[in-house]
């Protein structure tokens, strides 16, 4: 399988720098995947699951936010959250899942829900691709 350059960026640095032969990851539009020779694209990304595959290896993460640009330069993947499932931390992740749900019990504006609404399902999404 072909390869292509893979950059993925978030607020605290880059997260990886290197080849990759499939990319696969859950945009604002559904699941995406980009191989060698993928047409130029620009896509919002949504909390989910990542994989990236190269040299027969497959290694997941969470992601959240962002946008995932595709040339023919390379794939550029900047995100609000990144992290690789043995990176995750799954007591953390499950002590953010409590507030969130706590967060939610307590909301009393539609900005109050949307906001924990979405900390909940990056909670949820880490403890899932911590499985992985």
């Amino acid at each position: 399988m072909r390869e292509f350059h893979l950059k993925i960026a978030t607020p605290d640095g880059t997260e990886y720098d290197g080849p990759a032969e499939s990319l696969l990851i859950k945009t604002t539009d559904g699941d995406v995947e980009i191989l060698a020779g993928h047409t130029d694209l620009l896509a919002s990304v949504a909390t989910g699951r990542v994989r990236i595959l190269h040299a027969g290896a497959q290694r997941f993460a969470s992601a959240s936010g962002g946008f995932i640009s595709v040339s023919k330069e390379g794939v550029s993947l900047v995100t609000t959250t990144f992290e690789f499932a043995d990176e995750i931390d799954v007591k953390r992740a499950e002590a953010a899942k409590e507030r969130a749900e706590e967060l939610l019990r307590q909301a009393k504006s539609d900005a109050e829900i949307g906001a924990a609404q979405a900390k909940l399902s990056r909670a949820l999404n880490r403890i899932k691709v911590s499985s992985l």
